[in-house]
C-alpha cells in the first residue's frame, strides 16, 4: 500500500515540520498518540519515536489477545543528517512499528522528493501476520487501519 500528498513547500522545509516538536505534539495527541514524540539525532540519521494506542473498543474479541495492551511504537529513522536535510532534494527514512509481542511486521518507506511546484511525499507500509488461518483477515484490517490514519494525518 502507498500514501502520496503534494505540498508546496520545498523537500527541507517539510522535513523541518516533521521535526518539529509542536507539529509532533498535535499529530500525537490527534492520532491516539501517548506521552512525547522523541527527535534523536545519531550519527548519519535522525529518528523520531512515537507511542500510539490502539482503539481497544474497536478491537474484534478474537484479536485482542495478539494485540496486548494496543500500544504501538513507530520509529522513523532519516537517513540524513540536520545539515544535509538543509539543502537536499530527495530524503528517505526507513519506519517499523511494533506492537507489543504480536506475530506482525509492520513498516515501510517514506521518501520526499523536490517536484516543480514544491515537495511530493510517499509512504510505502508494508504490513504482515504470522497466524495460521485468519493472518491474512488481521492483515487486511491492520492496512485499513494504516491507510485511514495516515491519510487523515
Amino acid at each position: 500500500m502507498s500514501l502520496e500528498h503534494d505540498y508546496p513547500v520545498s523537500p527541507s522545509e517539510l522535513f523541518e515540520v516533521m521535526l518539529d516538536p509542536t507539529y509532533l505534539q498535535a499529530r500525537q495527541e490527534r492520532f491516539g498518540g501517548v506521552g512525547t514524540p522523541g527527535v534523536e539525532t545519531l550519527d548519519e540519521d535522525i529518528q523520531i519515536t512515537t507511542i500510539r494506542q490502539l482503539p481497544m473498543d474497536k478491537v474484534p474479541g478474537a484479536f485482542k489477545g495478539f494485540v496486548g495492551d494496543g500500544r504501538i511504537v513507530q520509529v522513523d529513522t532519516w537517513h540524513v543528517t540536520k545539515a544535509e536535510a538543509g539543502s537536499a532534494q530527495s530524503l528517505r527514512a526507513d519506519w517499523k512499528a511494533t506492537l507489543g509481542t504480536a506475530p506482525a511486521k509492520i513498516g515501510g518507506i517514506h521518501t520526499i522528493e523536490a517536484t516543480a511546484t514544491g515537495s511530493h511525499y510517499e509512504i510505502d507500509v508494508d504490513v504482515s501476520v504470522k497466524v495460521p488461518f485468519v493472518g491474512g483477515k488481521i492483515e487486511a484490517q491492520v492496512r485499513g487501519y494504516l491507510e485511514n490514519l495516515i491519510g487523515k494525518e
